[in-house]
């Protein structure tokens, strides 16, 4: 599966604008004509295709587990929650291997779990 990254151009340039305009407007005000062109499409490939590919599967499970909290679905919430620290691991894994390192550092993708869904609702501390 390929994913490809596509950019669309800016609302106020004119549809008529190709490659050969914009090399030879690239002298023009700001250089806007540059920045509307079309670029080709690139798509991931070897480590970075599996970071995303990592990336997407656990914001998935994080929006499979918001639906499982908005539903009180109690068993899809715990087997989501028991899947994700693997789906966490296997991103930092792969992300730790991209060459060039990414300028973003993933940051600490942990969340708290009870089992109980309903934990905070039955709280009988003082």
């Amino acid at each position: 599966m390929a994913a490809i990254l596509k950019t669309m151009p800016l609302q106020g340039a004119s549809a008529g604008a190709s490659r050969e305009g914009v090399s030879a407007g690239a002298g023009s005000v700001g250089g806007v004509l540059a920045l509307t062109a079309e670029a080709l499409p690139s798509a991931l490939v070897g480590d970075r295709l599996l970071a995303f590919q990592a990336l997407r599967l656990l914001m998935r499970l994080d929006c499979d587990l918001l639906e499982a909290r908005a539903q009180w679905n109690q068993d899809w919430f715990r087997r989501v929650m028991r899947i994700r620290p693997k789906a966490v691991r296997r991103l930092s894994r792969r992300w730790e291997r991209l060459t060039p390192t990414p300028s973003i550092r993933l940051g600490k993708l942990r969340r708290r779990y009870h089992a109980n869904l309903a934990y905070h609702l039955y709280d009988t501390r003082p």
